[in-house]
């Protein structure tokens, strides 16, 4: 049975945020401000001009596409892409803010690096559970064993 290890958090600021309704259905856009990071493994900020583009789907989920840029603590630049999943009271999404409260939100990030002491993130299986708020989200990272 695989394990996990808390690797990082990432706390993301938003300032805006964006729903309209498409032939598809409800979709998103959640604009990120900045934020930072910090754990065992990874320190560093969330890049500004990144976001999540959340599709509402008719059963009342919401499908999280979010990329990100992290300009680590030493300077480099990891590029994450993450999809995942949010139920519960998604009333929020609908009025144009992110729902605070309990909430599921899991979520698979991916990492490019560059070659050297990052790369580890390219190369593990990576999964994560985050909280909203007014302001961001906030989401736990943990490296798959």
């Amino acid at each position: 049975m695989p394990g996990l290890k808390w690797a990082f958090t990432l706390e993301i600021d938003f300032d805006l945020s964006l729903l309209h309704e498409t032939v598809a259905g409800e979709k998103g856009f959640l604009r990120a401000s900045g934020g930072k990071v910090f754990g065992p493994r990874l320190d560093g900020v969330v890049a500004d001009q990144a976001g999540d583009w959340p599709g509402l789907r008719p059963d009342g989920t919401v499908e999280s596409d979010a990329r990100y840029m992290i300009r680590a603590a030493d300077g480099e630049q990891i590029y994450m892409r993450s999809r995942g999943y949010l139920r519960g009271d998604l009333g929020a999404f609908r009025a144009g803010t992110p729902p605070v409260g309990s909430l599921y939100y899991r979520c698979t990030p991916q990492f490019d690096t560059s070659v050297g002491p990052h790369q580890w993130l390219a190369r593990s299986v990576f999964v994560g559970s985050g909280r909203l708020s007014r302001e961001g989200a906030r989401i736990d990272v943990f490296e798959m064993l």
